[in-house]
């Protein structure tokens, strides 16, 4: 019987052997590196912080997929909430691991052709300019404003994670949206490209509209996503499926890899600014990968719904403690 099990899934062991390896390897490195620096680790040792903060993000990964949103939404209003590190690492940390997310799902997305790469062309350049705009104002915010910059972070991401809980609550995405009438200037850019749908057995063909909306909005999204460091999903699908009425699997499909093409433009500022810290970002982004794999297995067996309310509770109290702060 072992042995049939072994033979069954030695794909998936070897995964999991390989992340235990790199784990423990990673941690075994930076606990050496940092334990022969002395660097502060809030009282624990490098190996254990390192070992803790993967478990936490792991959590964080597992608990964000099934709630349908992105690590980085959960992790840097948590992190700048409610601990004392400097808000401007947990950005710079929350944009990588976003990053990293978005780049471990996009394969899979483009290889099937579920992501319209006209779509992406058109939507990724504002975003991604205006993430890079987002992230040099948020290095200009650290160093030229000092506590008065660090407390309008706190309090304006405090309303935006609120924001964000409430979004939870009053949106209501479709799946196939029914488009009526395409404006002009849509129609021009032919963006649609239809796709495989393995649920239904059949090529979905769709359309779009509103696209200069569209573009307006994902330069704003961009601008939030640089400046506090969080994941854009929860606003992109949105967009994608409220505004222009693209099939929802399109919508979320689509943020996921503009997500890895903007925030790879959009950490760089924070690393030439100092903001990424290896202790720090390592074990987070390892936790919330695994996280996410994990997440994505039981969310094929179990109804997640009751993890949204979880969620947007931990939205609203993590908003309140971070404007709290922000008038401390």
């Amino acid at each position: 019987m072992i042995s049939k099990f072994l033979n069954r899934h030695q794909g998936g062991l070897r995964i999991v052997r390989t992340i235990l390896l790199i784990v423990i390897g990673a941690a075994a490195g930076f606990g050496a590196v940092y334990a022969a620096e002395g660097t502060d680790t809030f009282g624990l040792s490098p190996l254990t912080f390192f070992i803790v903060l993967t478990l936490v993000c792991t959590l964080i990964g597992v608990f964000a997929v099934l709630a349908g949103v992105g690590g980085g939404v959960i992790f840097t209003p948590l992190f700048m909430g409610f601990t004392p590190i400097d808000s401007y690492i947990v950005r710079s940390t929350g944009l990588f691991v976003a990053m990293v997310g978005a780049l471990v799902a996009a394969r899979p997305f483009l290889r099937k052709g579920i992501a319209n790469i006209r779509l992406l062309y058109t939507g990724a350049v504002p975003y991604a300019v205006f993430a890079v705009i987002g992230s040099l104002l948020a290095g200009y915010m650290n160093t030229a404003l000092g506590p008065t910059g660090e407390s309008f972070i706190q309090g304006a991401l405090g309303v935006i994670v609120i924001a964000i809980g409430v979004l939870f609550i009053v949106k209501k995405n479709t799946e196939y949206p029914e488009v009526a009438n395409v404006d002009g200037f849509t129609q021009k850019m032919d963006l649609p490209m239809p796709y495989f749908e393995d649920s239904l057995g059949k090529v979905v063909n769709y359309k779009l509209v509103r696209a200069p909306v569209a573009l307006l909005l994902f330069c704003g999204v961009g601008l939030i996503s640089g400046l506090f460091g969080l994941g854009a999903g929860w606003a992109m699908v949105p967009v994608f499926n409220m505004v222009m009425l693209a099939p929802l699997k399109v919508a979320a499909t689509c943020s996921k890899v503009m997500i890895s093409i903007g925030d790879t433009a959009a950490i760089w500022p924070y690393i030439q600014g100092g903001g990424m810290f290896p202790l720090f970002a390592v074990p987070s982004m390892i936790g919330l990968v695994i996280g996410t794999l994990i997440g994505s297995r039981i969310m094929l067996r179990v109804k997640a719904g009751f993890i949204r309310p979880l969620i947007i509770i931990v939205m609203f109290g993590a908003g309140i403690r971070l404007i709290m702060k922000a008038f401390s």
